[in-house]
């Protein structure tokens, strides 16, 4: 099994690394391969792998990541549509969007053209908040901190409802984007370690039977705990 780590040395805000770090301790026997902005060609581009992630960047970074993979987007939409696993946390999925445009700048730009969505970026205005949804049946909760909102009609393309807390943007419950095995959410820090059992679903995708993730018991304990506290109504879920 082949997992490609995409831009480790640029795309590691929040605590996204820790993504990596518990794939490597679920997943030990896979072989990781660690592609930067700086490699000429990326793996995926001529080799076959089982599992993509990238995780969050700098709004700055999103433009260089663009142009970096856009000569590799068919190859992108192909993996996809093969069913690879391809994993984007916080807004590294704003890649795969049409356009990211940054009111605050004034820049905008074409990205990966995979899902009919725009990204707007204020730098003036950042949205902090909690989420929980569910994700074929297995509740995800999360943390957000961001200076983007996405629009369009993601009514066939999304990855979760929130049962709580804000979606794409402040009007919709509609979060993330998903497309076959390509997942993409505005969450922060190490998902995976915070949520195990999509950690294990994430396994089960990858072909793993019976996957059990690493140190399941404490995560799982972690897990329940935080469950508990964003099930409970009296805890607000949005500041801005």
């Amino acid at each position: 099994m082949k997992i490609e780590i995409l831009f480790s040395k640029l795309c590691n805000l929040y605590g996204d690394s820790g993504n990596i770090e518990y794939l490597k301790l679920s997943v030990p026997d896979a072989e990781f391969i660690m592609t930067e902005i700086t490699d000429p060609v990326p793996y995926f581009a001529g080799n076959d792998v089982d599992m993509l992630y990238m995780g969050s960047m700098s709004e700055a970074a999103q433009k260089r990541v663009t142009e970096y993979l856009m000569p590799y987007r068919d190859r992108l939409e192909a993996l996809t549509d093969k069913g690879v696993v391809i994993l984007a946390t916080g807004n590294a999925f704003e890649v795969f969007l049409s356009e990211i445009q940054n009111l605050t700048s004034g820049e905008h730009f074409r990205a990966l053209g995979l899902f009919p969505l725009t990204a707007q970026i204020d730098l003036f205005k950042r949205y902090n908040g909690k989420v929980m949804g569910r994700i074929d049946g297995i509740t995800v909760v999360g943390f957000k901190s961001q200076f983007s909102m996405v629009y369009g009609d993601a009514s066939d393309c999304f990855l979760f409802k929130a049962d709580r807390g804000t979606g794409l943007n402040t009007s919709t419950a509609l979060e993330g984007v998903r497309r076959n095995n390509l997942m993409g959410a505005n969450l922060l820090g190490p998902v995976l370690v915070l949520n195990p059992l999509f950690t294990e679903y994430i396994m089960g995708l990858l072909g793993i039977d019976k996957p059990r993730c690493a140190f399941r018991e404490q995560a799982m304990a972690a897990y329940e705990q935080r469950l508990s506290e964003f099930e409970d109504k009296a805890v607000p879920f949005d500041r801005q």
